[in-house]
């Protein structure tokens, strides 16, 4: 079965990358634009499926097995969905609101697989509760200078130095990082992708 990844994440490929030796990445072009009154759940998912379809739709004629992963990371707070930061300012401001309170990373993934000229798509997500440890603002500046956040939604990566700021994880940590294992399995295998794999 063929791999294609519809995402520009590093951190996605490398985590896939454990399972798959051959993984096609196709970067999806959509606009990300959070929808007015649209829930953080209901925008990863939606985004998920938008990539899926844009990318899908080039390869429609494929007769190959092919298993096309896509999927969307959000930070939200109060309901409120943290993307990327414009700037060092901005990221200042979401780790503050951050600081010392529990927040909700959701990822959304749609997977569509061909099989036999047949392509389904199915949709899923999930949640991962977060809380960062009380942080002053010079600590939030030095934290912030050891990474690259400007490409982080919410402006941080537990996998860069997340020991300085997290406190607890419940939940899966491959998702804080960008792309929820458990979740991947679990719909690969009531789809019977794993059959294919």
């Amino acid at each position: 079965m063929k791999i294609l990844l519809g995402s520009s994440s590093p951190r996605r490929l490398e985590i896939l990358s454990i399972f798959f030796q051959d993984i096609t990445v196709i970067n999806p072009h959509i606009d990300e634009s959070v929808l007015p009154g649209e829930s953080p759940t209901g925008h990863v998912t939606r985004l998920a499926l938008q990539k899926s379809m844009s990318i899908g739709n080039l390869h429609k004629h494929n007769k190959e097995e092919t298993l096309l992963i896509t999927s969307d990371t959000t930070v939200t707070i109060d309901n409120e969905i943290l993307g990327k930061p414009a700037g060092l300012d901005d990221a200042i401001r979401m780790l503050t609101r951050l600081s010392g309170r529990t927040h909700r990373v959701i990822t959304g993934i749609t997977l569509a697989f061909t099989h036999m000229g047949d392509t389904r798509r199915i949709t899923g997500s999930e949640a991962t509760a977060v809380t960062f440890k009380p942080m002053a603002h010079s600590k939030i500046e030095k934290y912030l200078s050891l990474i690259h956040y400007r490409d982080k939604a919410g402006s941080y990566a537990i996998q860069d130095h997340g020991d300085m700021i997290i406190r607890e994880i419940k939940g899966s940590y491959s998702n804080v990082i960008g792309f929820p294992l458990r979740l991947f399995w679990k719909m690969s295998l009531e789809a019977g992708i794993l059959e294919w794999i």
